[in-house]
């Protein structure tokens, strides 16, 4: 595996090669010198691959040729030219790139800082945390949250933005995603302290939308709006301007008992729709499941973070029967989560579906992987794009290697994908054609600097709280 390994390096120019001119380069640790790809194509070979496109189904061994950020060829005994590079995927499960719906990115330097008490807690704690943020600082933020999301196989981010203080607060992590190669969705919402007297800020968001639609480095980034709770006296009036703007609508809503029929109360102001992305729904009832079927209305479960802030479960199973097409997940904030494995997120919704049916044959591990790569495409609106491997689409991928005493033996690919996996089984990330991570290490940022970079702003922010 090493030795092919280092040929795939020198044949792709990235062993003992510097100066060519690219984005994108794989940084060595331990030799401290920064090499860069300089492929626009590449044959990745015999891979397990479960497409998630039902009309192509999955293969036990095949092939898929890659060219200028597209998945053009997929099938068994492929053809390439001599300037294709290939990766030996033999033995490997070849996935989709995994989206994730739900992520407050800036909250990524507070990492599991929910404490124990009342004034320690995640809403307290980031209130007074939120006050301290520069726009480098959500930069920061955004681009150490986004280097973990790349490590754990995630290429699609929905970032609901709500410590949105300015523009700038907000294009900060629009900087973060183009500048390290993944596609996203962020949504600009409010932030901790702003009075309910406060309009929302649609003046900020006109001119953020102005400046990304003139900037081709965002062309893979969208903007939507991150709405005020349903009880928001002008919520309305806030949909139909985003709405007029053409911008997706994400909301928390139903989270908990306290808020329960809050997905009632936006159908019965007609609000529902294809483009909202409702956040939470642990306390959804059986009406208002049928309701968002009816209306096309996204939902997005964060397991993680619901349990361990006190919401409850999500309502998987009532979710999973009713066919809601766009049934999602998310990370939410690692200062709850602790860290960004959403393959784990996938796990214990398995695992929880078939505890709640007492049935270990309920959910198939191919159905909670479907809410992480087409649903998630679906939510977002990107589903002709991404989601799935499929030939026109782009190249969004993740390379699962068995060659880790965790991931080595067995051979039910949808089941190790979501039981088995972990992050540094992880070979390969390829974003848009572009590879992030390569044999367990990312491509595009010296992460040793990033996590001194992000340790030392937190001990900053330390020090101006105490």
């Amino acid at each position: 595996m090493k030795n092919e390994r280092r040929d795939f390096l020198k044949k792709t120019g990235l062993l003992g090669i510097g100066g060519f001119i690219s984005p994108f380069s794989v940084f060595s640790e331990n030799q401290h010198k920064r090499f860069q790809f300089q492929q626009n194509s590449y044959l990745i070979k015999n891979a397990c691959v479960l497409s998630m496109d039902e009309e192509i189904g999955d293969f036990k061994s095949a092939d898929v040729i890659i060219e200028n950020g597209k998945i053009t060829r997929l099938g068994k005994n492929i053809e390439a030219s001599s300037s294709t590079e290939t990766i030996n995927a033999e033995g490997g499960i070849l996935i989709p790139g995994l989206i994730d719906c739900h992520w407050h990115l800036w909250t990524s330097l507070l990492r599991s800082m929910a404490g124990d008490s009342a004034e320690e807690g995640y809403f307290k704690m980031t209130a007074r945390y939120s006050r301290l943020y520069s726009p480098e600082d959500m930069k920061l933020a955004a681009t150490y949250a986004i280097a973990e999301a790349i490590y754990s196989g995630i290429t699609g981010i929905s970032d609901y933005n709500h410590n949105a203080r300015s523009p700038q607060f907000v294009q900060a992590s629009f900087d973060a995603m183009a500048a390290m190669g993944i596609r996203g969705h962020i949504s600009y919402g409010t932030y901790r302290d702003m009075p309910d007297s406060q309009p929302t800020d649609f003046k900020g968001i006109n001119e953020l939308k102005q400046l990304i639609n003139s900037n081709s480095k965002y062309k893979d980034i969208s903007l939507g709006l991150g709405s005020r709770s349903a009880n928001y006296n002008n919520l309305e009036e806030d949909w139909k301007r985003a709405r007029d703007l053409g911008l997706r609508i994400t909301i928390h809503a139903s989270s908990n008992e306290s808020q329960k029929r809050q997905i009632a109360s936006l159908f019965k102001k007609g609000l529902l729709a294809e483009d909202v992305n409702i956040i939470h729904g642990n306390a959804i009832t059986p009406d208002e499941v049928k309701m968002l079927e009816d209306t096309g209305t996204s939902l997005t479960m964060t397991p993680y973070s619901e349990m361990r802030i006190g919401y409850g479960l999500p309502k998987i199973n009532e979710l999973y029967e009713a066919n809601i097409i766009n049934c999602c997940v998310g990370i939410d904030t690692t200062a709850l989560t602790g860290n960004a494995h959403l393959l784990d997120t996938l796990k214990m919704l398995q695992n929880l579906a078939n505890a709640n049916a007492k049935d270990e044959f309920y959910l198939h591990p191919k159905e909670v992987l479907k809410m992480a790569t087409i649903n998630g495409a679906k939510n977002l609106g990107i589903d002709k794009e991404t989601g799935s491997i499929t030939p026109g689409k782009s190249a969004d991928l993740v390379l699962l290697k068995k060659s880790d005493i965790n991931f080595s033996t067995g051979n039910k690919p949808y089941h190790l994908a979501i039981e088995a996996a972990l992050p540094e089984n992880i070979d390969m990330v390829m974003a848009k054609g572009k590879i992030l991570k390569y044999d367990g290490k990312l491509t595009g940022k010296n992460t040793n600097d990033l996590i001194i970079q992000a340790k030392n702003r937190f001990a900053g922010m330390e020090k101006e709280i105490n």
